[in-house]
């Protein structure tokens, strides 16, 4: 009961420095130019996830558990695409994160010194401390890249779509144009008309072939901005989680083309939750995810060799996000989501409609 008591006490007096603690953060961000700290919101946001983190490190003082709040923690994805569509950099959070931690570590060590009695709690503190930075900077960072694969897809295919019109309104017309001239001469030109007539045809051929050519050249182009997209989506993930292919394999088979890319936006997500928990609490050795597309129906299956879950006890528990948050997400395009799960690893499969296969008279969800 005592040591109870102390380690309370300690969580009240890290809660008590609050304010000393964060006003300390703004005055290191201050001195070293962070744009964290350029205006009065951007601020904002960095102290209330400072903030949460001292309240998480008090918690785990009182009860002696690492103990991090990751509902809270999803959010900062939308944080760092924010920090993102304002021009700052990743690297300006990771250097907050450091200094924070230096802060907050400090602070924990002067309530240990105070109340030695309390190590336990302090080594959860700490813990926390280190969970609570870590899991932020690394839910930043998705939001971070993902804002920036979007923009260069969208770049990517602003350039496509002129390079097909260019293609189209001046290489293709001059072709027609030399083509047209040709039939002209083959009209006109009397001399050797069998000579004459050979070599036109052979220019005409040669011709008719550059602007079939030229037509699915123009064709590709103006797919090439949906061609790959769930794949190449996959591989920033992946690279910007360090995630080696001997761990994680990823693969799409199918035209993407038949899909809406509300539902190829969707499934990306999904699929991505599902390798994200299968790293980080399965603590799984291979992942394999499997996307096959078809005109009529899209299937996924994410399979891990992690140490498994009950999914009714986690449903139970409250803790089920990122199951709740996948099945809605399948659930509102109209397909089917569903977890099986064993000491031996987990299997995710999941189907969505594309479209009505002939005589069904069911719409797919919109």
């Amino acid at each position: 009961m005592h040591s109870g008591f102390v380690e309370s006490d300690t969580a009240e007096q890290l809660l008590g420095r609050t304010h000393e603690l964060l006003s300390d953060y703004r005055g290191r961000l201050e001195k070293i130019k962070s744009p964290l700290v350029a205006n009065e919101e951007t601020w904002h946001t960095c102290a209330l996830q400072a903030e949460r983190i001292i309240r998480d490190c008090a918690d785990s003082l009182r009860s002696g558990r690492a103990d991090v709040r990751d509902r809270l923690i999803q959010q900062v994805e939308g944080l760092g695409v924010a920090r993102a569509t304002q021009g700052i950099d990743a690297v300006h959070s990771i250097r907050a994160g450091m200094i924070l931690f230096d802060i907050v570590f400090d602070a924990l060590g002067k309530a240990m010194v105070d109340s030695p009695a309390a190590f336990d709690g302090f080594q959860a503190g700490v813990r926390t401390l280190q969970q609570g930075i870590g899991r932020r900077l690394e839910a930043g960072a998705i939001g971070h890249d993902t804002y920036l694969l979007n923009t260069v897809r969208e770049v990517n295919a602003a350039s496509q779509r002129q390079l097909a019109r260019e293609i189209h309104d001046h290489l293709g017309n001059h072709v027609s144009l030399a083509l047209r001239r040709i039939e002209l001469h083959e009209l006109t030109w009397e001399s050797s008309p069998d000579e004459v007539a050979v070599r036109i045809g052979a220019v005409k051929d040669t011709l008719t072939e550059a602007l079939g050519i030229i037509r699915d050249l123009v064709t590709q182009l103006r797919r090439a901005d949906r061609e790959g997209t769930l794949e190449s989506a996959f591989t920033a993930f992946l690279e910007s989680m360090e995630i080696t292919p001997s761990k994680v394999r990823i693969k799409v088979n199918g035209s993407e083309e038949w899909a809406p890319q509300d539902v190829l936006d969707e499934v990306f997500l999904v699929v991505r939750e599902c390798l994200r928990n299968s790293l980080a609490h399965a603590e799984a050795e291979h992942v394999l995810a499997t996307v096959d597309i078809a005109p009529y129906k899209l299937q996924a299956l994410i399979e891990d060799d992690g140490c498994g879950f009950d999914v009714s006890e986690v449903a139970t528990a409250g803790r089920a996000n990122g199951i709740a948050s996948c099945t809605e997400r399948v659930e509102l395009l109209g397909g089917t989501i569903l977890f099986a799960s064993a000491p031996e690893g987990t299997r995710v499969t999941l189907t969505i409609p594309l479209m009505d296969l002939p005589g069904d008279s069911v719409e797919r969800a919109t």
